[in-house]
């Protein structure tokens, strides 16, 4: 069984090339922002589905050339 690909938001935060704060900000600033689909570490760590970020990543414009995906 695979299990799905996990992020928290300091691994958005490297894959988008920006502070963990300026992902916090885009949170609280955009209605289409991914959902935590699980939290960690008696709830205080959100973790987010790698597919969903990647949706968002496309219709923001966020994927930078330097990252590529597998």
């Amino acid at each position: 069984m695979e299990l799905p690909t996990l992020l928290a938001k300091s691994d958005m935060a490297s894959r988008w090339g920006v502070t963990p704060q300026v992902v916090h900000n885009w949170e609280s600033r955009h209605s289409d922002f991914p959902k935590p689909v699980m939290r960690v570490q008696n709830g205080k760590l959100p973790l987010y589905l790698l597919e969903d970020v990647e949706k968002y990543e496309q219709i923001n414009k966020l994927i930078q050339k330097r990252y590529k995906t597998k």
